[in-house]
């Protein structure tokens, strides 16, 4: 964070602890642009909890915000306007403005630069690709675009352009989606509007309401401006936040390839207090659709538009109109297979010398993941400028020092998409697998700030060509089953998925759902036969899975599995909820799917009761194990409520004492699994509750009673309730300050030999909790998964007798223990999941570190590797690299947040290519 803002939340510290309230939509909010973390968020409830909301708000102040980088500053800001406390972020504002004493008019003559930029670059639209010098005047011919609201209570209206921003300028929050074909008039839209905000005498009401209009935001502010206007880049950022702003970002699905800022934009990481207008083909933004208030898609030209296009060029150029109304009439125009007729071509020389070559070039423009064809590549081809008169290229010449370049432009990305998939399906069956095979199918992102490396890959850059590929195969039943098969290898569709999370995402093994989604028709039977052949045991549905998705699982569920596949649903935390909600409707009817859990948030008590009620949670034809996030709920519900009478667990994240109404809910169903998790103090009720649960409920299973790690509770007090449950099988439990009679108990669980899962979160230095549990582990033969946090391991030599299938390990770690952690993972040769965080004052050397990897490396069946601060420098990475060649079953590997500054280029390039194979899931931060 710069040094004036640190001081200006010094000098305001005061006011500051007085007005800001840490509401949930302002924590909501700095969790969501990455200023506080999860571990945070839980340290400033407990904080209330225990303190004030001052002490909570100058611990924010003090301690957080200032080390959360140099964005966390106006990030925060944003966040304040968007929890209705703006007075906050403006009295910080001013602070500013005066501490920097801006310059008198430098506003104003940034708006003067805009408007003078914008009105002579964009009075001229050029619309035909053959002809790229002839500009139409966007006052003289321009006609307004017909779009239609597709969200809200006002769907399916037709609107004006214009009236997509009302309301906008009085300082609203709102993002505005435009969606719509190519060639349809999105990007003339933004234009227009840009062009008449140039234009404040002509300009509407809504569009002159804007301080400043944004556009081309790829760049910053500065390069849309002369070099020598004058005005520094730190305060055209500063008045970016104090004004009035509308941010246009045009065809984001071209422009965000290798553009993070502006996913941080839609999602509301930068800027989220400033209206967005955003444009994009249909569906590519399925995924963010939850951060648009309004939704838009263009309607097509009808037939009056035409005209009107027509008679406005005609007047403009002076000219009659009568012959481009005759050519509107002319269906052929309309065809590309048509161009045949004005070239004297007939439709087989169109497509052999015409369209294959077209193919082609689009095939080799996307493997360089561009939509230019250079001059020397266009040599390649015949016929080269007829291709261009086809209409899909543009034929430019670039003017530069040494001699001028001639190269092909794509008018639009969704062609050079849709050509190379047309030049795919025409390869010969090896061939064209063989290019499916070396395509990636997992998500790499690796990001080292330090040295300026950043490097990600995203497998929806593939789902555009696999897309169209698949629809074009429709009728071709073996290639299209082929093609299946070999989407299920490669994204292990058939593989056991882990369980679903709120920290989960919708990755590749959803491709071939997204890909069902493109069939018009039902699954062929061959394609079906494969794929029920190959069933996953479950299924996950995520909370950012797609229309795709969804679209591609009533496909599945039209399958007849046997037996069914588990379906777990994410539910929360999505503006289209109720869009999801009616598909989960569905799901559950169908034989072919056993809804398994499912996750909900409910923004309050009146949600939480619609969800209960709607998906019949607890009913034996529906969920009959739920997840639900409390932050929400205030336990004020007024009427009784209660689950159905099938309820097999019941999990509760950041439970509260007001929220004892759910343990009611739950006393008479029959549990199998209950799961308090993140609680806070506990009263009296809330303790009697859980007593009668742990001791009604024969047939519980597993049980979960954690708190935040800062705050810890001691939950010991129902070890003797779980010491008599003759089927428990998981245990996972905070433990603080333990007395001799709970030892005991836990002793006899462990003795016991029947738990398969054990994790102890626990600060206490206790030498009669380390006794307990070394001793157990001699004859816990049951045990698969282990989960340590804080735990001093030192004192449990005997870990190297478990066989672990998953053990994950949170502590402070030096030489001696990792020694320790060594011989136990050479042990452990089934392990399939490890994770392993290091504390920031770890101190550990090297030799370790490498005798930690070749242990790692002995673990063949290794399928998730995690790190969390790992100090790895160059010396140290031959070792990951043998690691990870060695762990041939990996497919996620993770390290993040690492501490030190020894891993230099040099020692990035060895490990680059080992963390970029193909089938690994790679994030490395």
């Amino acid at each position: 964070m710069e040094a004036r803002h640190r001081e200006c939340l010094k000098s305001n510290r005061d006011f500051l602890c007085s007005e800001i309230s840490l509401s949930a939509v302002l924590l909501a909010n700095l969790s969501e642009s990455g200023v506080i973390t999860d571990e945070h968020l839980h340290k400033f409830q407990n904080i209330k909890k225990n303190d004030t909301t001052k002490v909570a708000v100058l611990y924010f102040l003090s301690e957080v915000l200032p080390k959360r980088g140099p964005e966390a500053f106006n990030l925060f800001l944003m966040a304040l306007c968007e929890s209705e406390q703006r007075h906050v972020a403006e009295r910080l504002n001013k602070c500013l403005s005066d501490d920097c004493s801006e310059e008198a008019g430098t506003f104003e003559r940034l708006q003067h630069e805009l408007r003078t930029h914008y009105n002579d670059k964009l009075q001229f639209v050029y619309t035909m690709p053959w002809l790229p010098t002839e500009g139409f005047s966007l006052k003289e011919t321009f006609v307004q675009r017909r779009l239609r609201l597709t969200s809200g209570d006002r769907k399916g209206t037709e609107v004006k352009m214009d009236e997509i921003l009302a309301s906008v300028g009085e300082r609203r929050n709102k993002r505005i989606l435009v969606e719509g074909d190519p060639a349809q008039g999105k990007s003339t839209l933004c234009q227009a509007l840009a062009f008449a905000w140039s234009q404040p005498d002509e300009a509407s009401e809504n569009i002159k309401s804007f301080d400043l209009v944004k556009t081309q935001l790829e760049e910053r502010l500065k390069s849309l401006l002369p070099i020598d206007c004058g005005i520094p880049l730190r305060q055209l950022e500063e008045l970016l936040q104090i004004k009035n702003v509308l941010l246009i970002i045009d065809a984001f699905d071209e422009a965000s390839t290798e553009n993070e800022m502006l996913h941080q934009l839609v999602e509301g990481k930068r800027l989220k207090h400033k209206p967005l207008l955003v444009t994009s083909r249909p569906n590519f933004l399925e995924n963010k659709q939850r951060h648009f208030e309004s939704r838009f898609t263009v309607e097509g030209y009808n037939y009056r538009e035409q005209l009107e296009h027509v008679k406005r060029y005609a007047e403009h150029k002076n000219i009659a109109s009568a012959p481009f109304e005759s050519m509107l009439e002319e269906e052929s125009i309309i065809e590309l297979r048509k161009a045949g007729e004005r070239m004297d071509l007939t439709e087989a020389e169109v497509e052999e010398s015409l369209l294959r070559p077209l193919y082609q070039i689009a095939f080799e423009a996307h493997k360089k993941n561009e939509t230019v064809v250079r001059e020397k590549d266009s040599k390649k081809v015949k016929n080269s400028q007829r291709i261009c008169e086809v209409g899909y290229l543009t034929n430019e010449v670039i003017i530069s020092r040494l001699q001028p370049e001639v190269r092909f432009q794509f008018t639009h990305k969704t062609f050079v998409e849709f050509l190379t998939a047309k030049h795919i399906t025409e390869m010969d069956r090896e061939e064209r697998l063989n290019w499916m095979r070396h395509l990636r199918y997992e998500n790499c992102h690796i990001r080292i700030g330090r040295l300026g490396i950043e490097d990600r890959f995203n497998v929806e850059q593939n789902e555009p060509i696999l897309g169209f590929i698949f629809g074009l195969l429709e009728e071709e039943s073996a290639e299209l089953t082929e093609m299946a098969l070999l989407v299920i290898k490669e994204t292990r569709f058939s593989s056991e998925h882990h369980p679903l999370s709120i920290y989960s995402s919708c990755d590749a093994s959803h491709q071939l759902l997204r890909l069902l989604a493109e069939l018009n028709n039902v699954v062929p039977p061959e394609l079906a036969d494969v794929i029920c052949k190959r069933r996953p045991p479950l299924i996950n549905f995520h909370r950012n899975c797609s229309v795709s998705c969804m679209k591609g699982m009533l496909k599945l569920c039209n399958l007849r599995f046997q037996p069914p596949i588990r379906l777990n649903v994410h539910l929360s935390d999505s503006r289209d909820e109720e869009e999801k909600m009616s598909f989960v409707q569905k799901w559950i009817k169908y034989e072919s799917i056993e809804c398994s859990k499912i996750w909900i948030q409910p923004f309050d008590d009146t949600e939480l009761r619609d969800n209960v009620s709607g998906l019949r949670i607890g009913q034996a034809d529906s969920f009959q194990q739920v997840g639900i996030d409390c932050i929400g709920i205030e336990g004020n519900l007024r009427e009784k409520f209660s689950f159905g009478a099938h309820l097999s667990e019941l999990e509760l994240i950041l439970f509260e004492r007001s929220h004892s109404f759910l343990l009611e809910a739950a006393l008479h169903k029959p549990l199998t699994s209950l799961q308090l998790i993140d609680c806070s103090k506990l009263d009296d009720r809330c303790i009697s509750l859980i007593h009668q649960l742990l001791r009604n409920q024969r047939n519980l299973q597993r049980v979960q009673l954690m708190s935040s790690s800062l705050w810890q509770r001691h939950f010991g007090r129902f070890l003797a309730d779980f010491a008599q449950m003759e089927n428990l099988q998981s245990l996972e439990i905070t433990l603080k300050n333990s007395t001799d009679e709970e030892m005991r108990s836990l002793e006899a669980i462990l003795k016991r030999n029947k738990l398969s899962k054990l994790t102890i979160d626990s600060d206490e230095n206790s030498g009669r909790l380390y006794s307990v549990l070394n001793e157990g582990f001699n004859s816990m033969s049951s045990l698969r998964e282990l989960h340590l946090q804080c735990v001093d391991f030192i004192h449990l030599p005997n870990l190297r007798h478990l066989d672990l299938i998953n053990f994950s390990l949170d502590s402070t770690l030096n030489d001696n223990w990792i020694a320790v952690l060594s011989d136990a993972l050479r042990s452990w040769r089934n392990l399939q999941q490890l994770r392993i965080d290091f504390d920031e004052d770890d101190s550990v050397a090297e030799c370790s570190l490498r005798e930690l990897f070749e242990a790692i490396a002995g673990c063949h069946r290794l399928q998730i590797l995690h790190f969390n601060r790992l100090e790895m420098a160059d010396s140290v990475v031959p070792s990951v690299c043998r690691m990870i060649e060695s762990l041939k079953e990996l497919r996620k590997f993770t390290s993040e947040n690492q501490r030190n500054e020894s891993l230099t280029e040099e020692g990035f390039k060895q490990l680059e290519p080992i963390i970029k194979r193909n089938g690994l899931i790679t994030f490395v931060r």
